[in-house]
C-alpha cells in the first residue's frame, strides 16, 4: 500500500488551472480538479491511501503545501501542470524530489511534450502522457516506471528520457470500476471553495465519459493531446447516475451537477434525462454542447424536464469561413436555430466565443460578437485564443507565421488582426454584450439574479475589460 498526494500546485488566484484551456478568470471561478479527483478515487479503490490537495484553490503557498504533503508522509506526488504555472510547477516538483518522495507529473498540459517537462526539471524524472489513472496505480503497487506503459522516464545521469508505449484508452469496462467522484470530492475538498457564474451554488464536477465526440476544432487541448480523437468513451448510464445517487443521499447542499464530458450527445442526453425522472431528485444539472451536437427539440424538453438548467455551448465564431478553418463542424445559421431550440425548452446558455482564431479579423471578431447579442445566451465569456502546442492550431500559426511578439496570434502580415486588435475586441465583446439594452434589461427585472448574485464578479471584470490587461 502507498501513501499517494494528488495536487493542483499553488500558484496566482483565480487561476484556472483545471479548465480546458488555463487562463486567470475574471469572475473568480474555480473548477474542480477533475482529472486527479477521478485518479484519486481509483486509487483508494486499489488499496492506496491518498490526499487530494488543490492547493491553488486553497490558497496554499509552496511552503504550505510542502509541509502538507510531508504531513501525510505521501510516498508519490502526482502534480497536475497548467501552462502558464508550469516553471512553477516544475520547481514544485524538484522540491519535492529533494524530499526523497517520488514526483510524477500528469495532466492534459504535461501531455503536451512530457520530455520538454523533464528536461526543464533538475530532480524530477517521471512524467505520465495522457490518462494517468492506471499507470499511477502500477506505480503505486510497486511497479518500475521503466516497464509501465505512458510513463516518460528521465535518466538521471544522461538526462535521456526514455518514452513507454501508450496503452488504449479506457472504455466502459474499465471506467465503470472507478469509485463515484462526488464521493471523493466530498471527503477531500472543501467544496464551498468552487464556484463560477453559470451554475448555482454550490455546485459539484463529474464526468459521464471521457473524449468528444467530434474531437475535430484545430485548437482544442483535451482532445488532440490527452484523450484524442473523435472519442467518447463512457461509463454505463447506471454507474454514471450513482454519482447522483450519491449526492441526493449525502450532500444535500450542493444544488447543481456540472457534467464536464466535452459533448452530450442526443443519446446521452435522453440516457441522463431519463434517469433523473426516475429519480425525481431535486438537483439541477448543466453540460457542454455544440451547435452540432445534434441534440433533438424533445431531448431537450426531456433535459429541461428532468432538472437541466445550463448548456455552456462552444459557438466560438459568428463568421462561417472562421468556423470552417477551425473545424468547427458547424455554422452561424446552426448556432442561432440551436439556439432557439434551447430557448424554446426553457434552458439557460452560457456561451463560449473566443477572439484570435486562424484568420480572424477585426470584422469576422465583430460578427462573432454580434452573434452573442443574437443569440442572447444567459451568460457568455469571450476569450481571447490560447495556442497549445501539439494543437493543429499552433502547427498552423506556426506554418504562417502568425504569432506576435509576445507569442500571441497575429494576423497583421496577411491582412488579419493583430495581437492588439485581439485584445481589444475580446475586450470590447465584454462591453457590447453586458452593457446591452437586452441584458440590462435582465439585470433591472431580475436584479437578484443578474446584479446582487456577481456583484463580486463585476467589481472585478469592469477594470479588466476597460482599463486594464488580463492574464492569458
Amino acid at each position: 500500500m502507498a501513501r499517494i498526494v494528488l495536487i493542483s500546485p499553488p500558484y496566482l488566484t483565480d487561476y484556472m488551472r483545471n479548465a480546458r484551456c488555463d487562463f486567470v478568470s475574471l469572475s473568480s471561478s474555480s473548477w474542480y480538479p477533475i482529472w486527479l479527483g477521478q485518479a484519486g478515487s481509483y486509487l483508494e479503490s486499489k488499496g492506496h491511501q491518498t490526499r487530494l490537495l488543490d492547493a491553488q484553490v486553497d490558497g496554499l503557498t509552496t511552503e504550505q503545501a510542502l509541509e502538507e504533503i510531508k504531513n501525510f508522509n505521501a510516498d508519490i506526488v502526482a502534480v497536475y501542470t497548467g501552462r502558464l504555472s508550469e516553471e512553477s510547477d516544475i520547481a514544485f516538483g524538484d522540491e519535492i524530489a529533494k524530499t526523497g518522495r517520488t514526483p510524477v507529473f500528469v495532466g492534459p498540459y504535461t501531455s503536451i511534450d512530457p520530455s520538454q517537462v523533464l528536461a526543464s526539471a533538475d530532480h524530477a524524472r517521471l512524467a505520465i502522457i495522457r490518462e494517468f489513472d492506471l499507470p499511477l496505480a502500477e506505480l503505486a503497487d510497486g511497479g518500475d516506471p521503466e516497464s509501465i506503459d505512458n510513463f516518460y522516464v528521465k535518466d538521471a545521469q544522461s538526462g535521456e528520457v526514455k518514452i513507454n508505449p501508450v496503452r488504449p484508452l479506457y472504455k466502459t469496462e474499465i471506467l465503470d470500476t472507478f469509485p463515484m467522484t462526488a464521493e471523493y470530492f466530498h471527503h477531500q475538498l472543501d467544496i464551498s471553495r468552487y464556484k463560477t457564474p453559470s451554475e448555482p451554488y454550490p455546485y459539484l464536477d463529474v464526468m459521464s465519459g471521457r473524449g468528444c465526440a467530434w474531437g475535430r476544432c484545430n485548437f482544442c487541448l483535451w482532445v488532440q493531446t490527452f484523450v484524442p480523437g473523435t472519442v467518447y468513451n463512457l461509463r454505463s448510464i447506471d454507474h454514471f447516475m450513482g454519482e447522483f445517487d450519491y449526492i441526493h443521499k449525502y450532500m444535500p447542499d450542493v444544488k447543481a451537477v456540472m457534467i464536464q464530458d466535452d459533448m452530450i450527445t442526443n443519446k446521452r442526453g435522453v440516457q441522463i434525462a431519463e434517469g433523473l425522472l426516475e429519480r425525481n431528485y431535486n438537483i439541477q444539472w448543466s453540460c457542454y454542447a455544440k451547435p452540432n451536437s445534434k441534440l433533438k427539440q424533445e431531448t431537450l424538453n426531456l433535459m429541461k424536464r428532468s432538472g437541466c438548467l445550463n448548456l455552456h455551448v462552444g459557438f466560438e465564431s459568428g463568421d462561417d469561413e472562421v468556423l470552417a478553418t477551425i473545424d468547427k463542424g458547424s455554422t452561424v445559421a446552426q448556432a442561432k436555430e440551436f439556439s432557439a431550440m434551447v430557448h424554446e425548452a426553457g434552458l439557460q446558455i452560457h456561451g463560449d466565443f473566443a477572439m484570435g482564431h486562424l484568420g480572424d479579423t477585426t470584422e469576422s471578431m465583430q460578427r462573432t460578437v454580434d452573434l452573442a447579442k443574437a443569440i442572447n445566451p444567459h451568460t457568455a465569456q469571450f476569450q481571447i485564443m490560447i495556442p497549445f502546442k501539439g494543437t493543429k492550431f499552433w502547427d498552423q500559426l506556426d506554418e504562417e507565421g502568425a504569432w506576435s511578439e509576445t507569442g500571441e496570434p497575429s494576423y497583421e502580415r496577411t491582412g488579419g488582426a493583430s495581437a492588439e486588435e485581439i485584445r481589444a475586441t475580446a475586450k470590447s465583446g465584454y462591453r457590447q454584450f453586458y452593457m446591452s439594452g437586452p441584458y440590462l434589461k435582465k439585470v433591472l427585472t431580475q436584479p437578484q439574479t443578474y446584479l446582487f448574485n456577481r456583484f463580486d464578479q463585476y467589481m472585478r471584470a469592469i477594470p479588466a475589460v476597460t482599463w486594464g490587461r488580463w492574464v492569458k
